[in-house]
């Protein structure tokens, strides 16, 4: 008598091969992150950089029109984006100061091209309660930096890189970054 060899049906997949997929997939997953992570942080810098671009230009623009800077009444050679002397700053270079014998844009002149967000988190020029500026902000949601050169030397000392001079600018633009923090080389700077 003649006797066939037993043929095991296969049915589907074992589960060593199920778990080996599936460490595969976690795998994948896990180093697709990584590259999420770097493609974000790429894009919101450049982002930060087109929105210090914009601010610098603008302010460039308003001096060749105007022979001076913004005059916002802000303390010391340093100010930011935000509170009372930032948001008179964008509204002067924005030409949307209200009618006055002392507007400092009495051309009112558009001279601030850049991103309108809806949140400070999200970065771009805010608006609060209707048509008011809040602020500019970097895609990390902080305000940006600048540092005037109020003694008119065509030098400021680098406020980032401590004992170097910026040279030739009236200004400088900057964020501290992704880490909102000083002095870790990761800063989004106008020059």
């Amino acid at each position: 008598m003649k006797t066939r060899p037993h043929r095991r049906l296969s049915r589907g997949f074992t589960l060593v091969e199920l778990l080996v997929v599936i460490s595969i997939i976690i795998v994948l997953a896990a180093m697709s992150f990584g590259v999420i992570g770097t493609v974000t942080k790429r894009q919101k810098t450049v982002e930060t950089q087109a929105t210090i671009t914009a601010l610098s230009q603008a302010m460039d623009a308003f001096y060749s029109d105007y022979n001076r800077m913004p005059s916002v009444g802000s303390s010391g050679d340093e100010m930011t984006t935000e509170g009372q002397a930032g948001a008179d700053l964008i509204t002067i270079l924005l030409g949307k100061e209200e009618s006055s014998s002392e507007m400092q844009n009495p051309k009112q002149i558009s001279y601030l091209n850049t991103k309108v967000g809806k949140t400070k988190a999200k970065g771009g020029l805010i608006y609060s309660n209707g048509n008011k500026v809040q602020g500019l902000y970097d895609a990390w949601g902080e305000p940006l930096r600048i540092k005037f050169d109020d003694d008119f030397d065509d030098e400021i000392s680098d406020p980032v890189t401590q004992g170097k001079i910026v040279r030739q600018k009236r200004f400088v633009v900057w964020s501290w970054g992704p880490d909102k923090k000083f002095g870790d080389n990761d800063e989004v700077k106008s020059w």
